[in-house]
């Protein structure tokens, strides 16, 4: 079993991607901000639609299902994402922010997982 974890961003705008192998699938939690927690969860694999749960409320959706995409994509493999990332009252340049260190992350973790 292979962990691999990753950091893009500083400060309250450092966003973290940690990955578990489970066999032949992929679990992959991503958090940041002040209050890392789990808002969202999303499935993909290749060939399949994309589940998502999210919470009342919460916006990660756009993370977990995106990272989930692109990382099934990426390993051909069935991916589970759960993500929660949180500022409060941010700004929509801070959410742009944490978005593109979160697309940061997951690019960094399929180099990773897939020797690119």
């Amino acid at each position: 079993m292979a962990d691999h974890s990753v950091l893009c961003g500083e400060g309250r705008y450092r966003v973290w991607a940690d990955l578990m192998e489970a066999g032949d699938d992929l679990l992959i939690l991503i958090g940041g901000g002040e209050c890392p927690h789990i808002g969202s969860v999303s499935l993909a694999e290749p060939g399949c639609s994309t589940k998502t749960i999210s919470s009342p409320g919460h916006k990660e959706r756009i993370v977990t299902t995106s990272a989930s995409e692109m990382i099934a994509k990426a390993t051909g493999k069935r991916c589970l994402v759960a993500a929660g990332i949180h500022i409060d009252n941010a700004s929509k340049e801070e959410i742009a922010l944490l978005l593109a260190n979160s697309e940061a992350c997951i690019r960094l973790l399929i180099q990773k997982v897939s020797g690119r």
